[in-house]
């Protein structure tokens, strides 16, 4: 049911699991009708963000910010606004990944100056997601160094925390390894983040970064741990349609990589 403006709560109990558990996004953005918090609308937004519908999200993503100030000033809506911003710069990012457009950084840069202007949160994973950010916009600039600095910070200070909160750092560090020309470095990670991918609680981050995992190796001409990683994505008791949105994010990173000749990561 539809809660007021004055409800802190964004969306039906136990609503993650669809998504986690059962990784059908039809579903979880059916469960939001009749949901009315500036939140809800962020999490539209992020549904058709990770259906690689950028243009469907960034109607969400504006309606939720244009909200935002109809809804009380308490921390946790603050945070929320922050992850508007993360979800904003992932979005940008995907435009990007087109191959019928012409990469240009400066869509990302302001994602980034917008995160950047509110206020600190006091949320680590929070904190983390944004360095994330800046991390792939570093990769994204061929700045590998200041990439490779902020994952390996990151990958140094997260291990207490979830693996599916991190595993995403590795794949970033093996990429930035990888340009630096430091190939022993990079298989270690890559190896590191692969040993993750089926010890993850959420089906939906295996099948996500597996189609990573088979991206990058096609793009090191590893077609052996390619081809495995695809099969793992298709071994996964997931919705078809599912598979077929980590297949296409996995061709676009392979795709967008051979066109601009370096790291394409989203």
């Amino acid at each position: 049911m539809t809660d007021s403006n004055d409800s802190e709560q964004a969306a039906p109990r136990d609503w993650l699991a669809l998504i986690d558990d059962h990784c059908d996004l039809d579903v979880a953005f059916e469960a939001l009708q009749g949901w009315n918090h500036f939140h809800s609308d962020t999490y539209r937004g992020r549904l058709r963000s990770l259906q690689l519908r950028p243009r469907e999200a960034w109607a969400f993503f504006d309606r939720a910010e244009a909200r935002y100030a109809q809804f009380k000033e308490t921390s946790r809506n603050r945070l929320r606004r922050y992850f508007l911003k993360i979800y904003s710069f992932e979005n940008a990012l995907i435009e990007q990944s087109d191959p019928s457009i012409t990469f240009s950084a400066s869509a990302l840069e302001r994602r980034i100056q917008e995160i950047e202007s509110l206020e600190p949160v006091d949320s680590p994973v929070a904190a983390s997601l944004g360095d994330v950010c800046r991390g792939l916009l570093a990769l994204h600039r061929a700045d590998y160094v200041l990439a490779g600095r902020i994952f390996e910070s990151l990958i140094r200070t997260s291990g207490d925390r979830k693996t599916d909160e991190k595993t995403g750092f590795y794949f970033a560090a093996a990429a930035s390894s990888r340009a630096l020309g430091k190939e022993a470095e990079a298989r270690r990670h890559m190896e590191d983040a692969c040993l993750y991918i089926p010890a993850l609680e959420s089906k939906f981050n295996m099948g996500y970064f597996a189609a990573i995992a088979s991206a990058i190796y096609r793009l090191w001409d590893r077609e052996e741990e390619a081809k495995e990683w695809s099969e793992f994505l298709h071994r996964i008791v997931i919705p078809e349609k599912t598979i077929g949105i980590f297949s296409e994010r996995g061709k676009r990173i392979f795709e967008r990589s051979r066109s601009l000749e370096r790291i394409f990561l989203f």
